[in-house]
């Protein structure tokens, strides 16, 4: 969803995110604007690494890779 208001007179408006790029002609003064590209979500901080459930996370990451790596197939490469 993009809320975006009136460049005129602050009117503002909600309209979904396909319509980003193209022209509305404001309803209360009749400006034409710009719907601008949709907001996007700031990214999240990342957590520190000495954190519990981030190392146990990992951890289990590294043991789940362990197991994969153990039933790969082999595969032979020839080489000129």
């Amino acid at each position: 969803m993009i809320i975006f208001k009136c460049s005129k007179c602050g009117h503002e408006y909600k309209v979904a995110d396909e319509y980003a790029g193209k022209k509305a002609r404001c309803k209360n003064c009749e400006n034409v604007n710009i719907i601008p590209a949709p907001a996007t979500k700031p990214a999240q901080p990342a957590r520190p690494v000495g954190s519990g459930d981030s190392v146990a996370a990992y951890n289990n990451l590294l043991q789940e890779l362990l197991q994969q790596e153990k039933t790969a197939p082999t595969v032979e490469v020839e080489t000129k």
